[in-house]
């Protein structure tokens, strides 16, 4: 009976060892979060690709002049700039997912984390720039 107890106590131990190591890394932390903000984006992503993509298509056969009219009003330029957030928003979730699924040494997980969060905000920030740009220019 003594050693079905100290067993019983050690595998506990053990398992209590194993969840503080592992609670800060992938689902355990977030999951919850990151799930609803992963579903959000592509419900998101539906109306404003659709969108997106008629008018590209429209403006396939146009010149430079006319897409950047097309940019200046402000209801496109907020679309489009809705459209990149959503997106970006979208792929960094899904590249954490992966990320938090497949690498599996912590130093190496914090710098690819830390380098497509770095990667998302700096092409976010260009992207809203360079619209900003078109829409503040005329």
């Amino acid at each position: 009976m003594a050693n079905n107890r100290s067993l019983s106590n050690s595998t506990a131990l053990r398992d209590g060892s194993i969840f503080r190591r592992v609670s800060h890394l992938g689902s355990a932390r977030n999951g919850l979060q990151e799930w609803r903000l992963q579903r959000l984006t592509a419900i998101a992503l539906i109306p404003l690709g659709l969108y997106f993509a008629v008018s590209i298509l429209r403006l396939a056969t146009s010149d430079q002049r006319t897409a950047a009219a097309w940019l200046v009003s402000p209801v496109p330029a907020l679309l489009v700039i809705l459209f990149v957030l959503a997106a970006l928003a979208h792929a960094l979730v899904g590249l954490r997912s992966v990320f938090a699924d497949y690498v599996h040494k912590r130093a190496t997980l914090v710098v690819t984390e830390l380098i497509a969060r770095a990667a998302t905000i700096l092409l976010a920030g260009a992207s809203i720039l360079a619209v900003l740009k078109i829409f503040l220019g005329h």
